[in-house]
């Protein structure tokens, strides 16, 4: 069941994949949403993308992500719909970005002119901006989302399911999380 009510998330998840277009903002949320809730962030293009960003045959990159699913707790950020089936099943909460293609393409651009490729942490430098990258991102909401979707009802269709519409949405996500578990661990 898909929902936007952030009264529903269940604080005690372990394991959370965040899916979304790319632009959309999943790696700086999941690496806030990790402090916050005191989990390793694993961000997959870090471990799908080698120096130059030359792909990992799918082979191995199943391999990969076999591996990394089997850890005990996690905010897992990359849409990587090849591995659906495998991270669907394990995750208890799953949270999808959907912010709007015109908004992920300027986080890209903007991305591009002003972050430092060299000391990124959830990709090596050098990412292309080619046609076929953007061209992903484009039609994301019209093939890939669906997609996701379809995914979730065939390996999943008992997860918690978050969908996160704007960077308004993801800011107050984060910010009820981090006043629920100040609420459950005042100490911390």
């Amino acid at each position: 069941m898909v929902t936007s009510d952030l009264n529903a998330w269940p604080t005690s998840s372990r394991r959370i994949l965040v899916l979304g277009p790319c632009g959309s903002g999943k790696s700086t949320f999941s690496m806030r949403l990790g402090r916050i809730m005191n989990l390793p962030t694993v961000h997959l293009d870090a471990h799908f993308w080698n120096p130059g960003w030359i792909a990992t045959p799918q082979p191995k990159w199943r391999e990969v992500v076999t591996s990394l699913i089997q850890k005990e707790s996690w905010i897992m950020d990359g849409t990587y719909e090849s591995t659906l089936d495998l991270r669907i099943p394990v995750a208890d909460t799953l949270i999808l970005i959907d912010c709007p293609r015109q908004v992920c393409l300027w986080r890209v651009l903007k991305r591009r002119l002003t972050v430092d490729d060299h000391h990124r942490p959830d990709a090596p430098d050098g990412q292309k901006l080619n046609r076929a990258f953007l061209r992903y991102i484009w039609r994301y909401p019209a093939v890939t989302h669906p997609f996701v979707l379809e995914c979730i009802r065939k390996f999943g269709p008992d997860k918690k399911v978050i969908e996160l519409k704007s960077p308004g949405q993801m800011q107050s996500f984060l910010e009820q999380a981090h006043q629920t578990l100040n609420r459950k661990h005042p100490d911390s």
